[in-house]
């Protein structure tokens, strides 16, 4: 492949504005059999000290599972030596999570599993850690977008002309939120001697069990997706996510190393 870079092409410089659309996962404005099956591989990076610090290599894969389920696996090789991995089941049309499993490898050995239901009241769950099982429930419901996975459905939409609210959880830390997205702009990304349009997404969280707000835009907790409603083949639909701390992008961008290695 040839070398890639960013390109900026527009960015809007508004806020989260004060008139917004409100989202209800399963009310049609998400329509995930726009999403068609791929494998790729991401970078990811940290800010530490004032610099950013490799944080391993994220290999994830979409299949499509007759006419309603998706699964998105994820694989995430971190520099030390510990692997993860997860498994996403989820509605393909409106993209409302199922089922989730997780499973932390440490020199070829298990050092945790945990498998979760997900449905509309909220989850259970069983983990296991150091050969002790246990079983755990909490408020992550399937009407709140995965929050590991939420650029996917975010390119599931069509271009919003104003924010949308809706929920979301971050269930690995039993967290839920009230997001507010907003369609900012758009950025060029070159890729193999084209010139791929994405959209910029920012996005606000606010934290629903201990009232945290954390603000939109790449330079902030909150962060700013890119998303590509119309990929070529080998480009995913998601190829940049960063805020002030972190970074997982296709193109090298943020995170060190060479930026045209693809």
């Amino acid at each position: 492949m040839k070398s890639t870079s960013l390109v900026p092409l527009m960015v809007l410089a508004t806020s989260v504005a004060s008139a917004e659309t409100r989202m209800v996962i399963g009310d049609g404005r998400i329509d995930g059999t726009r999403i068609k099956p791929y494998e790729l591989e991401w970078f990811q990076c940290a800010l530490q000290d004032d610099a950013w610090v490799d944080g391993g290599t994220l290999v994830e894969k979409l299949v499509v599972i007759g006419d309603h389920v998706l699964l998105v696996r994820q694989t995430v090789r971190q520099p030390g030596g510990m692997v993860r991995r997860s498994a996403t089941y989820f509605d393909r049309k409106s993209f409302a999570p199922l089922r989730m499993e997780m499973e932390a490898m440490k020199d070829g050995s298990q050092a945790a599993y945990v498998e979760r239901e997900l449905g509309p009241d909220g989850y259970t769950s069983i983990a296991v850690r150091g050969g002790e099982q246990s079983a755990l429930q909490g408020a992550a419901s399937s009407n709140m977008l995965h929050g590991g996975a939420m650029g996917l459905p975010l390119a599931a939409m069509s271009f919003q002309d104003e924010p949308v609210r809706f929920l979301a959880s971050m269930i690995a830390f039993d967290a839920t939120y009230d997001v507010i997205a907003e369609w900012v702009g758009e950025d060029i990304i070159e890729f193999d001697g084209q010139e791929i349009v994405t959209w910029i997404i920012d996005v606000e969280w606010r934290h629903r069990e201990i009232g945290d707000v954390y603000p939109p835009g790449p330079d902030a907790s909150g962060g700013r997706y890119w998303v590509a409603p119309h990929p070529p083949a080998g480009f995913p639909y998601v190829p940049r996510y960063k805020t002030d701390t972190y970074a997982v992008e296709f193109v090298r961008q943020t995170c060190p190393g060479t930026r045209n290695e693809r």
